[in-house]
């Protein structure tokens, strides 16, 4: 073997070992835990967050949150009340855990030294979610690294997986029930899996039949036990699939055939295929443990109220509504659908694949952020230079230290917790999309003016007529319609007989998030001229032939990411017949269902055919000329591979914006350093950056310390009784003396935290000392001193500095 052949090999065999896998058998967990991966040192523990939390619900502008109206929770009225907080310890409130899986989970995030790309999946809306599971369909999915540091950095609870399906799942059960010493066993080898690698906890997720159930119910019971004594405040989450009989049948909610495991856990997971009477039924069964359910939400919609993707705010109304907490499933479908070519996007050429999935995440989780709560960071020293563990280049201080894209979530730094609001994009019904951008006729964009965008917005979402399953038949018997035909746009909104000579050509971003099942589609009898008509305009052949496209795609995507996947409603929600070797095996439970998908998506046996569910054909639009209050900046960072571009406002938005970074929850015992690093855009070098320390005093009253991005006068004197608006210059070259005293303290008590403040890459590096014992931060807010131009926000950190320390 060559030496360029034997090196290739070393690198191999080490990245192999630099990478998270799963444990498929009983004897890989023996192997693991006899020989556990040395790098399970660089999982981080969880930080603890504030006992206090926001209800996201009641910052609602509106009487009930609307997809076409969303929320806006990055900027605000500096004179609205201020959100009101709950403590936890008092209240118990609804919880969302997020169960992500994608294609089987362990790709780039599985890699210890991260990958060469900057376009993979990641998750970065830790503030509105309580507990994270990785899930897949191996038999032990230990959460990669990465995930289980950047949820513990955000104070989320991160969580692996045990399941187990079909047969192989049976016969591996009736070997760990076999005996107590053997389910004894497995418990302790699971827990101390969680306690190895450092993460707080199990989904049990058990897919096949059970031969003792009584054994099952007694090893979970034990596992609860052990968990609790070994790990600090974990969670076993028991998901709804077996009942107590032994018999896989998902019950869509919680009733008295599960209720026994429920009991044994510390929350149950439910179905997908639920109804409204399911979640209401439920509700009630769980009593006062009501915050213990989460109702699942598959974001694909696959056989799902409402349909899922960009409706999967329908769903989320009901189990809010009905008090229960949520389970978010499979949320990557945002990435998941552009990345295999199933993303129904005609986008203008500037956006990239990445830049796609950026708005429909941001569309996705604006639409869900009103029905979650904001947890609060409290620990102090709090910094972050806003990375998202990925890049097109890695900075420090500034400068280049890699030139080419990388990913790793373990350097994901702490995200901005209010940063979603309805800027740069829209979602509306296809038909109401259509009339807007065809009432505009305008190329550069589906909406140029602030009127149209608020008369889109504010329009009322026509809602698809409701199918049976008759109705479902009859539409796949006329699924030999020509194509040009198959468009679904209402005949009374664009009357194509009156189409103007010269027709615009589409292109605006629009996404069909229309559902899997058929049923939620209209197929009104309106047709269309021909693509080869020669009395057609060029333009409007190109409309019609990007509308059929998305169509044609929807209809291939769900084809291919739903195991359900069908050519008519009847077909899709009704489970396959079982397979000889399943009936063979599995014939003697009369409950086992007639399936052959794969576990937490399959289809349940009891099934709620021909449901009302209100589906809406949904549309993601860009909006290019609006711009996010926090801005993603890939181009420029101080730390990492990203910062944020603070935008005061837009062509559409032209009010100045006073824009929240985070709620927090700090206490101040004397006085608190402040580094803030910012970077001027060539155009707008001008343009600065205030920070407003939004604070309570000792004795409750309101007090704002407005941090200036200039030096024009003397910071003002601070009591632990100040009041209203005060006003804190940087440590400057006049106060010289003082800043090397700061320089000192940090250097000796927190050296993490120092930021050296000469720059020679254009980044403005500036120290705040801000003294008001016995307060309490509450909110950190920016707003630029010029109301147009964007201005880089690279670093920003906070910590205590104690007068008794020594500094010498």
């Amino acid at each position: 073997m060559t030496s360029t052949k034997k090196d290739a090999a070393r690198r191999r065999k080490r990245f192999a070992t630099l990478t998270c896998k799963p444990l498929e058998s009983l004897d890989e967990i023996r192997t693991f835990l006899d020989n556990p991966p040395p790098w399970r040192t660089l999982c981080k523990d969880l930080i603890p967050h504030s006992k206090s939390i926001i209800r996201n619900i009641e910052h609602r502008q509106f009487c009930e949150p609307e997809l076409e109206s969303p929320e806006t929770f990055c900027h605000f009225d500096p004179d609205s009340n201020e959100p009101v907080r709950y403590d936890v310890t008092v209240k118990k409130l609804p919880k969302t855990l997020v169960c992500h899986d994608m294609a089987n989970g362990y790709h780039d995030d599985s890699k210890i030294e991260g990958t060469q790309t900057h376009d993979a999946y990641t998750f970065y809306n830790w503030a509105g979610i309580d507990i994270f599971c990785y899930f897949s369909h191996h038999f032990i999915t230990i959460p990669p690294v990465s995930w289980t540091s950047v949820g513990h950095v955000h104070g989320v609870k991160v969580i692996g997986t045990i399941i187990t399906e079909w047969a192989e799942g049976t016969k591996l059960w009736d070997a760990i029930l076999s005996s107590e010493s053997a389910y004894r066993e497995f418990a302790s080898a699971v827990v101390a899996i969680a306690k190895t690698m450092r993460f707080d906890g199990w989904l049990l997720n058990i897919e096949n039949k059970i031969s003792n159930p009584e054994k099952l119910l007694e090893f979970i019971r034990y596992l609860h036990k052990i968990l609790h004594e070994e790990l600090v405040d974990p969670v076993l989450i028991w998901y709804d699939s077996v009942t107590i009989t032994g018999n896989l049948n998902w019950q869509n909610g919680l009733n008295a055939k599960n209720r026994a495991f429920f009991d044994a856990c510390d929350g149950f997971f439910t179905n997908y295929s639920w109804s409204v009477k399911n979640v209401e039924d439920t509700a009630k069964e769980a009593g006062n443990r009501i915050t213990d359910v989460f109702i699942g939400i598959d974001v694909w919609g696959r056989n799902f109220y409402g349909g899922g993707q960009f409706n999967t705010q329908e769903a989320v109304k009901i189990a809010h509504g009905a008090g229960c907490s949520l389970a978010i499933f499979a949320p990557a479908w945002t990435h998941e659908a552009i990345f295999e070519g199933g993303s129904n996007i005609v986008m203008p050429e500037p956006l990239n694949l990445y830049e796609q999935f950026m708005l429909r995440d941001r569309a996705l989780w604006g639409s869900l952020w009103p029905y979650l709560n904001t947890r609060l960071p409290c620990r102090l020293p709090f910094q972050t230079s806003f990375c998202r563990g990925q890049g097109t280049k890695r900075w420090m201080y500034g400068e280049v230290l890699s030139p080419g894209p990388w990913y790793n979530l373990r350097h994901q730094q702490y995200q901005p917790n209010s940063a979603h609001g309805p800027h740069g994009y829209v979602l509306s019904s296809v038909d109401r999309l259509m009339e807007v951008s065809w009432d505009r006729k305008d190329k550069k964009g589906i909406i140029k003016y602030r009127k149209n965008l608020d008369s889109l917005r504010s329009t009322v979402t026509e809602s698809i007529p409701r199918t049976n399953s008759s109705e479902a038949e009859k539409d796949e018997s006329d699924s030999s319609i020509d194509d040009t035909q198959s468009l679904n746009i209402k005949e009374s909104i664009i009357k194509f007989q009156d189409m103007p000579e010269k027709v615009p050509e589409v292109t605006q971003a629009v996404e069909v998030a229309g559902p899997v099942n058929t049923t939620a589609v209209e197929t009104p009898n309106t047709k269309f001229l021909s693509s080869d008509s020669q009395t057609q305009p060029s333009g409007f052949k190109k409309f019609i032939n990007r509308l059929k496209a998305i169509f044609k795609k929807n209809k291939s995507n769900s084809e291919n990411h739903s195991n359900e996947a069908t050519t008519s409603a009847s077909q899709e929600l009704t489970p396959s017949a079982p397979s000889a070797e399943l009936k063979a095996k599995d014939k003697e439970s009369d409950d086992f269902p007639a399936v052959t998908r794969e576990s937490m998506i399959a289809a349940s046996i009891n099934l709620n055919l021909n449901t009302e569910t209100g589906k809406t054909r949904w549309a993601l639009a860009e909006v290019p000329m609006e711009r996010p209050c926090l801005m993603l900046w890939l181009t420029d960072a101080f730390n990492g591979g990203s910062c944020l571009k603070v935008n005061p406002s837009d062509k559409i938005s032209p009010e100045h914006r006073t824009i929240r970074l985070f709620h927090c929850d700090f206490k101040c015992h004397d006085t608190f350093i402040i580094c803030i690093v910012t970077k001027t855009i060539m155009q707008y070098a001008d343009q600065t950056l205030n920070i407003k320390l939004a604070m309570k005093n000792v004795k409750g009253d309101d007090l704002n310390v407005i941090l200036m991005g200039k030096s024009l006068g003397m910071s003002a004197s601070l009591t632990k009784e100040s009041v209203g608006i005060v006003y804190s210059y940087p440590l400057n070259s006049e106060t010289q003396t003082k800043f090397h005293e700061i320089r000192q303290y940090l250097l000796l008590n927190e050296p993490g935290f120092y930021v050296p403040l000469e720059n020679q890459y254009g980044w403005q590096v500036r120290y705040h000392e801000v003294h008001v014992p016995e307060s309490r931060l509450l909110e950190v807010n920016c707003r630029t001193t010029l109301p147009e131009g964007g201005i880089l926000l690279g670093h920003f950190g906070i910590c205590e500095k104690h007068e008794n320390t020594d500094t010498t």
